[in-house]
Protein backbone atom coordinates (compact mmCIF):
# COMPACT_ATOMS: atom_id res chain seq x y z
CA UNK A 1 0.00 0.00 0.00
CA UNK A 2 2.82 2.36 0.87
CA UNK A 3 4.52 1.78 -2.50
CA UNK A 4 1.36 2.61 -4.44
CA UNK A 5 1.01 5.78 -2.38
CA UNK A 6 4.56 6.79 -3.24
CA UNK A 7 3.91 6.29 -6.96
CA UNK A 8 0.70 8.33 -6.77
CA UNK A 9 2.46 11.05 -4.76
CA UNK A 10 5.32 11.33 -7.27
CA UNK A 11 2.93 11.45 -10.21
CA UNK A 12 0.71 14.12 -8.66
CA UNK A 13 3.70 16.29 -7.68
CA UNK A 14 5.08 16.13 -11.21
CA UNK A 15 1.69 16.81 -12.81
CA UNK A 16 0.96 19.73 -10.50
CA UNK A 17 4.33 21.48 -10.35
CA UNK A 18 6.16 20.66 -13.59
CA UNK A 19 3.84 19.37 -16.34
CA UNK A 20 2.25 22.81 -17.04
CA UNK A 21 5.69 24.21 -17.86
CA UNK A 22 6.47 21.22 -20.07
CA UNK A 23 3.24 21.66 -22.02
CA UNK A 24 4.00 25.36 -22.56
CA UNK A 25 7.32 24.54 -24.27
CA UNK A 26 7.72 25.83 -27.79
CA UNK A 27 5.52 28.89 -27.28
CA UNK A 28 8.51 31.23 -27.00
CA UNK A 29 10.61 32.89 -29.73
CA UNK A 30 14.19 31.69 -30.23
CA UNK A 31 15.57 34.29 -27.85
CA UNK A 32 14.25 37.19 -25.86
CA UNK A 33 15.19 39.34 -22.92
CA UNK A 34 13.54 38.10 -19.75
CA UNK A 35 11.56 40.83 -18.05
CA UNK A 36 11.91 41.68 -14.38
CA UNK A 37 8.24 40.85 -13.85
CA UNK A 38 8.72 37.34 -15.27
CA UNK A 39 11.58 36.65 -12.85
CA UNK A 40 9.62 38.05 -9.91
CA UNK A 41 6.59 35.92 -10.83
CA UNK A 42 8.78 32.83 -11.12
CA UNK A 43 10.25 33.48 -7.67
CA UNK A 44 6.83 34.09 -6.12
CA UNK A 45 5.54 30.82 -7.58
CA UNK A 46 8.72 28.81 -7.06
CA UNK A 47 9.23 29.43 -3.34
CA UNK A 48 5.83 28.07 -2.15
CA UNK A 49 6.08 25.17 -4.61
CA UNK A 50 9.44 24.21 -3.14
CA UNK A 51 8.14 24.54 0.42
CA UNK A 52 5.05 22.46 -0.40
CA UNK A 53 7.21 19.72 -1.93
CA UNK A 54 9.35 19.70 1.23
CA UNK A 55 6.22 19.56 3.39
CA UNK A 56 4.83 16.61 1.39
CA UNK A 57 8.13 14.77 1.80
CA UNK A 58 8.21 15.55 5.53
CA UNK A 59 4.88 13.76 6.02
CA UNK A 60 6.80 10.49 5.78
CA UNK A 61 7.63 10.56 9.47
CA UNK A 62 9.80 7.46 9.24
CA UNK A 63 12.24 9.46 7.07
CA UNK A 64 14.45 12.08 8.73
CA UNK A 65 14.87 15.40 6.89
CA UNK A 66 18.60 14.67 6.53
CA UNK A 67 17.68 11.85 4.16
CA UNK A 68 16.10 14.46 1.87
CA UNK A 69 19.41 16.33 1.65
CA UNK A 70 18.81 18.95 4.33
CA UNK A 71 22.18 18.67 6.03
CA UNK A 72 23.86 21.40 8.05
CA UNK A 73 25.80 23.77 5.79
CA UNK A 74 29.54 23.45 6.35
CA UNK A 75 32.40 25.71 5.17
CA UNK A 76 33.66 22.90 2.93
CA UNK A 77 30.32 22.95 1.12
CA UNK A 78 31.27 26.30 -0.43
CA UNK A 79 34.30 24.64 -2.01
CA UNK A 80 32.14 21.78 -3.28
CA UNK A 81 29.68 24.25 -4.78
CA UNK A 82 32.49 25.95 -6.72
CA UNK A 83 33.73 22.58 -8.00
CA UNK A 84 30.26 21.54 -9.14
CA UNK A 85 29.73 24.93 -10.80
CA UNK A 86 33.00 24.48 -12.71
CA UNK A 87 31.81 20.99 -13.57
CA UNK A 88 28.61 22.42 -15.05
CA UNK A 89 30.57 24.48 -17.57
CA UNK A 90 32.96 21.58 -18.18
CA UNK A 91 29.96 19.40 -19.04
CA UNK A 92 28.78 21.90 -21.64
CA UNK A 93 32.18 22.29 -23.33
CA UNK A 94 32.28 18.93 -25.21
CA UNK A 95 28.80 19.56 -26.60
CA UNK A 96 29.85 23.00 -27.83
CA UNK A 97 32.98 21.57 -29.48
CA UNK A 98 30.95 18.88 -31.24
CA UNK A 99 28.43 21.43 -32.52
CA UNK A 100 31.21 23.66 -33.87
CA UNK A 101 32.95 20.70 -35.54
CA UNK A 102 29.84 19.56 -37.41
CA UNK A 103 28.67 21.03 -40.74
CA UNK A 104 27.17 24.48 -40.30
CA UNK A 105 23.59 23.43 -41.06
CA UNK A 106 23.73 20.55 -38.57
CA UNK A 107 25.39 22.69 -35.91
CA UNK A 108 22.79 25.41 -36.38
CA UNK A 109 19.99 22.88 -35.90
CA UNK A 110 21.53 21.36 -32.77
CA UNK A 111 22.11 24.81 -31.25
CA UNK A 112 18.59 26.01 -32.07
CA UNK A 113 15.93 26.59 -29.44
CA UNK A 114 14.98 29.19 -26.89
CA UNK A 115 17.69 31.02 -24.97
CA UNK A 116 17.14 33.22 -21.94
CA UNK A 117 18.95 36.56 -21.83
CA UNK A 118 18.95 39.53 -19.49
CA UNK A 119 17.71 42.94 -20.58
CA UNK A 120 20.34 44.82 -18.60
CA UNK A 121 22.95 44.67 -15.85
CA UNK A 122 20.47 45.99 -13.27
CA UNK A 123 18.73 42.58 -13.40
CA UNK A 124 21.82 40.66 -12.21
CA UNK A 125 20.91 40.53 -8.46
CA UNK A 126 17.39 39.36 -9.32
CA UNK A 127 18.82 36.82 -11.76
CA UNK A 128 20.85 35.27 -8.93
CA UNK A 129 17.74 34.90 -6.75
CA UNK A 130 15.77 33.65 -9.77
CA UNK A 131 18.43 31.01 -10.43
CA UNK A 132 18.66 29.88 -6.80
CA UNK A 133 14.89 29.45 -6.45
CA UNK A 134 14.83 27.34 -9.62
CA UNK A 135 17.88 25.42 -8.39
CA UNK A 136 16.34 24.46 -5.06
CA UNK A 137 12.92 23.68 -6.55
CA UNK A 138 14.29 21.46 -9.31
CA UNK A 139 17.10 19.78 -7.38
CA UNK A 140 14.82 18.88 -4.51
CA UNK A 141 12.25 17.27 -6.81
CA UNK A 142 14.44 15.65 -9.48
CA UNK A 143 17.27 14.57 -7.23
CA UNK A 144 16.53 14.51 -3.47
CA UNK A 145 12.83 13.64 -3.70
CA UNK A 146 12.61 11.35 -6.75
CA UNK A 147 15.81 9.44 -6.00
CA UNK A 148 14.70 8.87 -2.40
CA UNK A 149 11.20 7.76 -3.36
CA UNK A 150 12.45 5.42 -6.09
CA UNK A 151 14.93 3.94 -3.62
CA UNK A 152 12.00 3.30 -1.28
CA UNK A 153 10.25 1.57 -4.19
CA UNK A 154 13.24 -0.74 -4.57
CA UNK A 155 14.44 0.56 -7.94
CA UNK A 156 18.15 0.21 -8.79
CA UNK A 157 20.13 3.43 -8.36
CA UNK A 158 21.16 3.53 -12.02
CA UNK A 159 17.54 3.21 -13.19
CA UNK A 160 16.43 5.91 -10.75
CA UNK A 161 19.10 8.28 -12.10
CA UNK A 162 18.04 7.55 -15.68
CA UNK A 163 14.35 8.20 -14.95
CA UNK A 164 14.96 11.43 -13.04
CA UNK A 165 17.44 12.64 -15.67
CA UNK A 166 15.07 11.93 -18.57
CA UNK A 167 12.28 13.83 -16.83
CA UNK A 168 14.65 16.71 -16.10
CA UNK A 169 15.95 16.79 -19.68
CA UNK A 170 12.42 16.68 -21.12
CA UNK A 171 11.76 20.00 -19.41
CA UNK A 172 14.48 21.58 -21.57
CA UNK A 173 13.34 20.43 -25.01
CA UNK A 174 12.33 24.01 -25.76
CA UNK A 175 16.05 24.85 -25.71
CA UNK A 176 16.67 22.58 -28.68
CA UNK A 177 18.76 19.39 -28.99
CA UNK A 178 21.87 21.00 -27.49
CA UNK A 179 19.93 22.36 -24.53
CA UNK A 180 18.20 19.04 -23.84
CA UNK A 181 21.47 17.11 -24.13
CA UNK A 182 23.24 19.57 -21.84
CA UNK A 183 20.42 19.30 -19.31
CA UNK A 184 20.69 15.49 -19.39
CA UNK A 185 24.44 15.62 -18.78
CA UNK A 186 23.97 18.13 -15.97
CA UNK A 187 21.25 15.92 -14.49
CA UNK A 188 23.69 13.01 -14.31
CA UNK A 189 26.31 15.30 -12.75
CA UNK A 190 23.91 16.61 -10.10
CA UNK A 191 22.64 13.10 -9.35
CA UNK A 192 26.17 11.76 -8.95
CA UNK A 193 27.19 14.57 -6.61
CA UNK A 194 24.00 14.21 -4.59
CA UNK A 195 24.27 10.44 -4.22
CA UNK A 196 27.84 10.84 -3.03
CA UNK A 197 27.17 13.51 -0.39
CA UNK A 198 23.36 13.55 0.13
CA UNK A 199 23.63 17.32 0.40
CA UNK A 200 20.84 19.26 -1.33
CA UNK A 201 22.47 22.66 -0.75
CA UNK A 202 25.58 21.84 -2.81
CA UNK A 203 23.74 20.87 -5.98
CA UNK A 204 20.91 23.40 -5.59
CA UNK A 205 23.24 26.37 -5.11
CA UNK A 206 25.57 25.20 -7.91
CA UNK A 207 22.55 24.73 -10.19
CA UNK A 208 21.22 28.17 -9.30
CA UNK A 209 24.59 29.86 -9.81
CA UNK A 210 25.00 28.13 -13.16
CA UNK A 211 21.62 29.46 -14.30
CA UNK A 212 22.50 32.94 -13.04
CA UNK A 213 25.92 32.79 -14.72
CA UNK A 214 24.34 31.86 -18.05
CA UNK A 215 21.96 34.80 -17.73
CA UNK A 216 24.82 37.15 -16.89
CA UNK A 217 26.91 35.85 -19.80
CA UNK A 218 23.98 36.66 -22.09
CA UNK A 219 24.83 40.33 -21.55
CA UNK A 220 28.13 39.68 -23.35
CA UNK A 221 27.28 36.86 -25.74
CA UNK A 222 25.32 37.11 -28.96
CA UNK A 223 24.20 33.47 -28.59
CA UNK A 224 23.64 32.63 -24.90
CA UNK A 225 24.32 29.18 -23.47
CA UNK A 226 21.45 26.84 -22.61
CA UNK A 227 20.57 27.00 -18.93
CA UNK A 228 19.59 24.10 -16.70
CA UNK A 229 16.50 25.62 -15.14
Amino acid sequence: MKQSRFVLEMALCFLAFFLPGYIAQGSEPASRAVSTSVMVQSIILGVPQFLLLVYIASLSQETAMESWGFTRFRPTDAFRIVLVLIGCFAVFTPFAIIVMALPKAVGKYLASGFRWRLAGISQVPLAVLFGLVAGYREEFFFRAYLLRRMDQLGLPVALSVIISTLLFSAGHLYQGPLGAATAAALGVLFAGVYLRNRNLHVIAVAHGLYNASVLCLSLLSVSPLPSSG
